[in-house]
């Protein structure tokens, strides 16, 4: 590749507190995200996915101060505030949709954001155990013992305090867990695709973001770690998002790895599909094309530069 790659954030959740449905998951306050808007514009030069693609192929050169703006999971928030911002300063991102229908629930991972947004870490934890089966329940909660036993030893400040019982249910235990959450999701808050509608973009919303100048790119289908399931599960994934990315451009799309798992043989499988370049959520990986670093705002970055605040 010709220049440098450009230094790359990503954004989750966008809105005031209060807002509904609740999630247990940090969110940036829209004064927030103007702040750090406003300093990409002073300070960097915003960049699109069409730039970053073009340098990754060779074709031109990123000015070393080049910034690229992502945001994953395909959120509503995303068009109900992020999007009339970067309007507003004339700033290009890139969105990594989820390849959801309503009709097909939450991913697992946002099932967990909305249990956590009415019950504590520990409480969801329990709950879950409770209903798992035996052998599971048992992993699980030496699972969670030894995560919490390592976050105490390396004094972890992580941003997102539920990780601990959150993160085996989405990594080891997926499969058996999604059931169990649907459960808890339809019991606490209510059926599963009204949630699903409020919190996803729809084709409209896309559609409007793409018609905007901003890139829609994959981020997989139901969220998995790609480098615990299996490989037709890993091309399901990749398949579902190359669909999705196709209703809104031409190939060469861009794809970002769900929680950063990176699959073995990541770019074959993705340049297959159509994808010229994929994102992690390690900030500064720089590994080729398939391997790209991101700064993550949500913990506490409140500049493009990756300078992190607590």
């Amino acid at each position: 590749m010709i220049g440098p790659y450009p230094t790359v954030w990503m954004g989750h959740y966008v809105h005031e507190p209060g807002t509904r449905p609740a999630t247990g998951y940090p969110a940036l306050r829209p004064d927030q995200l103007a702040s750090l808007l406003d300093e990409v514009g002073r300070t960097g030069t915003p960049v699109g996915w069409p730039e970053v693609r073009d340098a990754i192929q060779g074709h031109s050169e990123l000015p070393r101060d080049a910034v690229l703006l992502t945001f994953d999971d395909g959120l509503m928030d995303h068009f109900r505030t992020v999007l009339p911002a970067l309007v507003a300063r004339e700033i290009p991102a890139v969105f990594f949709a989820l390849a959801r229908e309503p009709r097909d629930g939450l991913a697992l991972g946002h099932q967990l954001h909305v249990l956590l947004g009415v019950m504590s870490p520990s409480e969801l934890g329990e709950a879950v155990a409770e209903r798992l089966p035996r052998a599971a329940r048992a992993d699980y909660r030496a699972q969670v013992h030894a995560e919490l036993r390592r976050g105490l030893a390396a004094g972890s400040d992580a941003h997102d305090a539920a990780d601990p019982w959150k993160r085996p249910l989405q990594r080891d235990l997926a499969d058996v867990a999604g059931p169990v959450l649907s459960a808890l999701v339809r019991e606490r808050l209510g059926p599963e695709d009204d949630l699903a509608r409020e919190l996803y973009l729809g084709k409209r919303e896309l559609a409007e973001i793409a018609a905007a100048g901003h890139t829609i790119g994959g981020h997989g289908r139901d969220h998995p770690w790609l480098d615990v399931v299996d490989l037709a599960a890993r091309r399901r994934e990749v398949a579902a998002s190359a669909e999705l990315a196709a209703a809104y451009s031409s190939g060469s799309w861009p794809f970002a790895y769900p929680y950063g798992g990176v699959p073995p043989r990541a770019g074959d499988l993705l340049r297959k599909a159509g994808f010229t370049a994929a994102f992690t959520t390690s900030p500064r990986e720089r590994r080729g094309a398939f391997r790209i670093g991101r700064y993550d705002v949500d913990a506490g970055t409140t500049s493009w530069t990756g300078t992190p605040t607590r």
